[in-house]
């Protein structure tokens, strides 16, 4: 029942905020990694919203002193067909989110809409396949992805979202992107950072961080 309050309260949140001239960009995954589900007392990953309140241009510069201090996320995007199921484009992104207290239980996690801060799109691709991954900080690899786990799972994490909708009374629709998981263990960020997601076969998306 846990899940289906936070969910409740992370749908009301949604809606406040889109009355008040936000746009609707799409959803998150949360907790697409078996071990954190287990912490959680979870079987499958969260879903979460994004909205253009959130939205950060590739390249901008995030001021941790006065927005608050947060990790760097590093994922692969999809944007849904006419279907709101297919997947016809991809894009690299960055989520930024306030480091996660796993203290908290899963209503309080979703009501907060899983720790989500803002997110940062790359190029838009029409493909399926978004190739190798590589997550650098400062110019300097710090994780590398193969191609099979970068492109893992992308059409069960749109399944994820829907199901997680679908029993809030909810649903995907045409043109929404999902972000659907982090791709390697995030970066707390530190001024005068620059991370950059680089996927092969897509594009790169890079942000900065300031005092």
């Amino acid at each position: 029942m846990s899940v289906e309050r936070g969910t409740s309260a992370l749908l009301t949140r949604r809606r406040l905020i889109l009355s008040k001239a936000a746009e609707p960009v799409g959803w998150k995954i949360g907790f697409n990694l078996p071990e954190f589900q287990q912490k959680l007392g979870i079987d499958a990953p969260l879903a979460g919203f994004l909205t253009s309140n959130g939205l950060l241009e590739d390249g901008a510069e995030w001021s941790l002193g006065s927005e608050g201090e947060v990790i760097v996320e590093s994922e692969v995007a999809v944007e849904l067909g006419e279907d709101a199921r297919s997947i016809v484009a991809l894009l690299p992104a960055l989520e930024l989110a306030d480091p996660p207290d796993l203290e908290q239980d899963v209503e309080t996690i979703l009501a907060g809409n899983i720790f989500h801060r803002a997110v940062a799109f790359g190029p838009r691709l029409e493909t399926s396949d978004p190739g190798a991954a590589r997550i650098l900080v400062n110019g300097e690899v710090q994780h590398d992805v193969d191609a099979e786990r970068a492109g893992a799972n992308l059409e069960a994490m749109v399944e994820a979202v829907a199901a997680r909708l679908e029993a809030a009374d909810e649903r995907l629709r045409p043109g929404e992107r999902i972000i659907t998981g982090v791709l390697a263990p995030p970066h707390k960020a530190a001024p005068g950072d620059t991370v950059r997601l680089e996927l092969e076969a897509v594009g790169a998306v890079e942000l900065r961080f300031a005092d």
